[in-house]
């Protein structure tokens, strides 16, 4: 997949150096009515003509049957969510904190953290403390490189 940042780049190049992408000449059809005509999209079958089937995407990791909420993906029970899980608390002993670093809990209850740790964040978007990139009141700049290397 290309990012943002590579589309943009290859646009300016294409800007900058024109020779290097020089535009294709369009071939001519063989037959000119051709073109004039439209193409029939219904493709013939046994029964006659069929329309065309859009693809169905399906999410990789659902279950077929079931609907999200239906059960608990902890302990697979039908009787009660994740969130209500008895065994959510042995589920939990695995996570690791996002903001100590440590194992047993995640970083919505974790210890160390108060109004003081938070006034420490660095912003990556203008370099201020006290807010984090998604707070931030300024603008997103383009090159977020320059303050993310301070931290």
């Amino acid at each position: 997949m290309v990012s943002k940042r590579q589309r943009s780049a290859r646009k300016r190049q294409k800007t900058e150096h024109p020779e290097l992408f020089p535009n294709p000449e369009p071939t001519p059809s063989k037959n000119p009515q051709q073109s004039m005509k439209k193409k029939n999209k219904l493709k013939p079958n046994k029964k006659g003509l069929k329309a065309p089937r859009k693809s169905l995407s399906k999410h990789p990791l659902r279950v077929p049957g079931m609907r999200p909420g239906d059960s608990c993906f902890i302990c697979k029970a039908k009787d009660h969510v994740a969130k209500l899980c008895p065994q959510k608390a042995q589920w939990d002993r695995h996570k690791i904190c996002l903001h100590c670093r440590r194992q047993g809990h995640s970083l919505k209850n974790c210890p160390e953290r108060n109004e003081e740790t938070d006034e420490k964040k660095l912003c990556y978007n203008c370099g201020e403390a006290g807010h984090s990139l998604s707070k931030c009141p300024q603008p997103l700049q383009e090159d977020l490189s320059a303050y993310s290397k301070l931290v």
